[in-house]
């Protein structure tokens, strides 16, 4: 089991991480959002899917088509290429439990049944791009209950432990794609042009937020108009291009703060503020405090 603190992230937002082994593509991760920038986890996707839990606190978790809250003792389905972020609600902070998994590793053989019926049917479908879980539903609490046995299992690494936390993942995904056929069935041939859109307009924000910005600039990256730019955005990420690329902005000049010794200055214009009071405006509104203030309270102390 590992402790989460950072995303390690593609030019295109994928996370780039190694889960587990060639033999045994499954990674158990834990995960405190108040240790990541801002207490939150930037949009993100990634080629493997997840099962996670909230065992502490609350999170808002962002998707494409809207946000839920989850709860101690509730989770997720994150299925794979599923745009995503999570903040923190509350004062409690938020931690999680996860299992990030290769779905080959219970597909099996891209012809066997596994494959064809079970688990390509749900990874394909647009219809399960992330589901929330939780305990008041009979067999979202059996999901709920294998994922927790199958991290303990994980994290205690005895002989053996790859074959049961196989099953227990089996008997997660069982219960999903049961229960959410119907949904899978009806949602065939459904666009998904606005959250494809928006992943471009993301890469566009992530390579260039240091340069001088505007809206027709992003909305090029897509080659759409800005309103259908700012339709796109807001559907699938619930914020606007200028303010994500302010929030961005700001997470990106937090961890300069903390990973060099250049003066609040340089970082305000590397990151692309074009003045300093401004800077620190908008640095407060998404992290509560001044850069100084910042820098003071979460630097490391510099080795002798």
């Amino acid at each position: 089991m590992q402790q989460k603190t950072s995303l390690t992230l593609s030019a295109d937002r994928r996370e780039a991480a190694v889960r587990g082994t060639a033999g045994f593509p499954c990674g158990a991760y834990f995960t405190d959002i108040a240790l990541y920038p801002a207490s939150a986890i930037s949009w993100h996707w990634r080629e493997e899917i997840e099962l996670s839990m909230v065992v502490g606190g609350a999170a808002r978790v962002r998707f494409g088509s809207g946000a839920f809250v989850l709860n101690a003792g509730e989770g997720m389905f994150i299925n794979a290429e599923a745009l995503h972020a999570f903040d923190i609600v509350g004062d409690e902070g938020c931690r999680m439990i996860s299992l990030v998994l290769d779905y080959s590793m219970l597909a099996g053989r891209e012809d066997s049944v596994f494959a064809r019926r079970y688990v390509m049917p749900l990874v394909e479908s647009g219809a399960v791009k992330i589901l929330r879980l939780t305990p008041e539903v009979e067999w979202q609490q059996q999901v709920l209950k294998c994922l927790r046995e199958a991290f303990l299992i994980y994290d205690e690494g005895k002989y053996g432990f790859e074959l049961l936390v196989r099953a227990r993942l089996t008997e997660c995904l069982w219960h999903i794609v049961r229960n959410m056929r119907a949904a899978m069935r009806e949602y065939e041939g459904v666009s998904e042009a606005s959250e494809e859109r928006a992943k471009r307009m993301l890469d566009f924000i992530h390579m260039h937020y240091a340069e001088p910005i505007q809206l027709s600039d992003i909305a090029a990256a897509a080659n759409v108009g800005e309103r259908e730019c700012l339709r796109a955005f807001k559907k699938t990420l619930g914020v606007t291009p200028t303010a994500y690329l302010l929030r961005y902005r700001s997470s990106m000049s937090a961890q300069m703060l903390l990973d060099t010794d250049k003066s609040i200055a340089e970082i305000c214009f590397e990151v692309g503020f074009n003045s300093q009071s401004h800077y620190g405006q908008i640095f407060r509104r998404f992290f509560h405090m001044t850069p100084r203030e910042y820098r003071a309270r979460y630097a490391k102390p510099a080795k002798a």
